[in-house]
């Protein structure tokens, strides 16, 4: 879609929905202001291997097991062929999707963490909602509450988790809208969480204000994950706070972004 296209479509939210013209605009601000001020901060990076082990003492499970599992194997191989079959004029790029390593890891925590209610923000075509709800399958057990107000585009809530297959939506429960607007209601209903995920708009201000929401709303023990870290300080703030357990950041293989973990003390 053009920058007109889109900033028609934009300006046309202001008589259909002005809320969320205003998420959208205050987005596009946010960004704005992220690429003006830039950042100092700084990232202690560990290879994937490494940190697995690292948050293993702190879940007391085996995490590096988890990727030879069959149901984790069945679920790539599902994303990847039907991500292949994603047409070129769907309404938002392929780069807004998960990374393979976002989507495993999300897995491998899910399936020691046995959780009952999962948090995500961000959605697109369901990339990492597949692979966490295909843990909660495996489980057996938990819930998946995604939040997502999809790219300006034609049709794009229609394409919004499309890759999900069929047979895990019976666990998942989709809320349309901007985190900064759905998520406090949604913790509030939904009650204690186990794990949660952030992948949606990676702004300072929207990162913060998601991690200051979901922090509390952890269960001890619980979990949080954020993907594309590496943008501004918010991770690093949260990995400061006395009650984190334990925290590390993982680059990613096929983009130049870092994925953050942090576990909250029990």
């Amino acid at each position: 879609m053009s920058h007109m296209a889109k900033s028609m479509r934009l300006f046309s939210l202001l008589l259909s929905s002005p809320p969320e013209f205003l998420d959208r605009l205050s987005s596009i601000a946010q960004a704005c202001q992220d690429r003006v001020k830039g950042s100092s901060h700084s990232y202690s990076v560990q290879e994937k291997a490494n940190a697995l082990r690292s948050l293993e003492i702190v879940l007391r499970g085996n995490l590096s097991l988890r990727d030879k599992e069959a149901p984790l194997i069945g679920i790539e191989a599902h994303v990847q062929q039907h991500s292949a079959q994603i047409p070129s004029d769907a309404p938002f790029g392929k780069h807004h999707n998960g990374d393979s390593l976002l989507g495993r890891v999300c897995y491998a925590v899910a399936r020691e963490l046995q959780p009952q209610v999962v948090v995500e923000t961000g959605v697109c075509y369901g990339v990492t909602s597949s692979y966490l709800l295909k843990a909660l399958d495996a489980n057996g057990r938990g819930v998946l509450h995604s939040i997502d107000l999809p790219p300006l585009g034609k049709d794009g809530d229609r394409f919004v988790g499309s890759l999900i297959p069929g047979e895990l939506r019976s666990r998942w429960n989709l809320h349309r809208g901007a985190s900064r607007r759905v998520l406090y209601p949604l913790l509030a209903r939904v009650g204690p969480l186990d794990l949660f995920i952030h992948d949606s708009l990676h702004t300072y201000r929207n990162m913060r204000d998601e991690f200051a929401l979901a922090w509390p709303a952890l269960c001890p023990g619980g979990v949080l994950i954020s993907d594309d870290i590496e943008g501004n300080a918010a991770f690093l703030e949260l990995s400061q706070k006395p009650d984190v357990a334990r925290a590390v950041v993982i680059k990613e293989a096929n983009k130049n972004s870092l994925l953050g973990v942090a576990v909250k003390c029990l």
